[in-house]
């Protein structure tokens, strides 16, 4: 008798620490999904594989095309904003194009292969395209505010070259804001499928 009991007492204190462990490493993800539900079914973000390629493939296909036109157009181009001897801006412009697509080509291969260095290096690039394309907009927008502070001297050809500069700034505006939100979209996605994974194995070890 007094074995049994001293062989209880071992077995709980053999137990105590493992469920302690257990409940300190427990995924932060827990407070979203509770264990033993079905992931795919009480998360709407896990589910978001179709527009994380959707994402991929307009990053490609949007790159790609306006790369196109300021390799056709980079005259043209420098000369609305102003910098034609030195091509400043068409060089600027296609370099953070070039990112934008090599990012996109990045993130379909990391959606087909699933490899989680590829991840992170994806998402380090497309931070610093992120970043490259808020300072282009900025650098435009700055540059066609300074432009209309002239507006009464400016001719009517420069006028409308100086229009032509700030709805470029503008636009690449609105498209480092659409880029920060599909990053934010395929952050989501990639951190909630990995801790899935987490939660999944969790479980397997509980059971």
């Amino acid at each position: 008798m007094p074995k049994s009991t001293t062989e209880e007492l071992t077995r709980s204190s053999d137990k105590r620490p493992r469920s302690s462990s257990r409940s300190t490493n427990a995924p932060l993800h827990f407070t979203f999904h509770k264990p033993g539900c079905h992931v795919e079914s009480c998360c709407g973000v896990c589910n978001l594989f179709p527009g994380v390629l959707l994402i991929a493939f307009c990053q490609v296909l949007v790159g790609s095309v306006l790369l196109t036109l300021i390799l056709t157009h980079g005259k043209q181009y420098d000369e609305m904003h102003l910098t034609p001897t030195s091509q400043f801006m068409s060089l600027a412009t296609g370099a953070v194009l070039s990112g934008v697509t090599g990012a996109g080509l990045l993130l379909i291969v990391v959606a087909l292969t699933e490899n989680c260095r590829a991840m992170l290096v994806y998402l380090l690039v497309a931070s610093l395209v992120w970043l490259a394309i808020m300072s282009l907009a900025v650098c435009k927008i700055s540059r066609a505010c300074v432009r209309f502070q002239d507006a009464p001297k400016i001719k009517d050809e420069q006028h409308r070259l100086a229009n032509l500069a700030c709805v470029s700034g503008l636009c690449t505006f609105i498209g480092a804001i659409l880029y920060f939100f599909s990053f934010v979209v395929v952050f989501s996605f990639y951190h909630f499928r990995y801790v899935r994974r987490a939660i999944l194995m969790h479980e397997a070890e509980c059971e």
